[in-house]
């Protein structure tokens, strides 16, 4: 008598499941956690930029006082966008999977809730500004905030140095520097080579976790950041370059740095809204949306360094 086989016997097995979803969709940006946000009440939040200032000059003992100039201002209105996703879940799919001890519709909640965190993080790294989509460090960084130009340069510290200095909304201080993971690499080879300097030299951050950091600063990896621009950041596609970004968290003055806005009569987080049954189906709607946009408050507070090739 032949010897049983697996496949008869698979009919007779259940197969152990392991209870959850193992998440590996899994990209890294720290900085995201650590992004400050603030509400705003109407239509939109709205920051006066100095646009000049009143003149002034020096004069001579009894000379007659030209400086009669005003300063000027330009007003910049930020407003947030919808980060949108609907669950549709089939009565019967629900019913069977509660029988089986599985809540599908909160596993199906919970992955639309990633999808909507994604989303924002993506926009912050690659967002045009155009309605609806979200503003991005791209979008918002002002002309005057760029390095030298270059058609393609390796990361130096030089570099580094030069970025910063365009950093100036908080007197000079910065909070944060944030490279793709493959500049990263590049940063570490730089300090591999200056011999003293340790990889291990790192910071740590509110939430607990180490990054590593330059004159104190933390450098955050992202992974939403494009290795595809081309020169001097005209574009985030069509090149093989990347730009590395400085700046400034908001401290709740709305005048200082970046940080994320949201209507001031919703959770700056992700809400879940119970739609209810489809008129034409026997399906359960559930909405999850979240109200947002990444703002820059002060042209001083972000730089850019760009056409790194390495």
């Amino acid at each position: 008598m032949a010897s049983q086989t697996l496949v008869e016997a698979k009919k007779l097995i259940n197969d152990q499941i392991v209870a959850g979803v193992a998440q590996d969709i899994i990209d890294i940006n720290p900085m995201f956690s650590m992004l400050p946000f603030v509400g705003y009440s109407g239509q939109a939040i709205l920051v006066n930029r100095e646009n000049a200032l009143g003149d002034a000059a020096m004069y001579a003992v009894d000379a007659t006082i030209t400086s009669k100039s005003a300063a000027t201002f330009t007003q910049v209105p930020f407003t947030a966008t919808k980060l949108i996703g609907d669950v549709e879940l089939d009565g019967l799919v629900q019913a069977q999977s509660q029988g089986a001890g599985v809540d599908q519709l909160a596993v199906e909640i919970s992955s639309k809730a990633k999808s909507v965190g994604r989303l924002f993080q993506q926009g912050i790294a690659s967002g045009t500004g155009t309605s609806p989509q979200m503003n991005s460090l791209h979008s918002l960084v002002d002309a005057g905030q760029f390095t030298t130009a270059s058609a393609g340069q390796a990361l130096s510290f030089a570099l580094l140095d030069e970025m910063l200095d365009l950093v100036l909304s908080k007197d000079g201080q910065v909070d944060w520097i944030m490279m793709p993971a493959r500049t990263i690499r590049s940063y570490k080879v730089l300090l591999r080579a200056l011999g003293g300097a340790s990889v291990n030299e790192v910071i740590t951050l509110p939430d607990g976790r180490n990054v590593i950091g330059y004159e104190g600063i933390p450098i955050f990896k992202n992974s939403y950041l494009s290795v595809a621009e081309t020169a001097n950041g005209a574009a985030l596609t069509g090149g093989a370059l990347a730009s590395v970004w400085a700046g400034n968290f908001d401290d709740g003055t709305e005048k200082v740095g970046v940080a994320g806005i949201h209507p001031i009569a919703v959770p700056a987080g992700i809400q879940v809204e119970m739609i209810g049954k489809q008129e034409a189906k026997d399906n359960e709607i559930v909405r999850v949306k979240q109200y947002a946009n990444f703002v820059n408050f002060n042209r001083k507070g972000i730089a850019r360094l760009t056409s790194i090739n390495n």
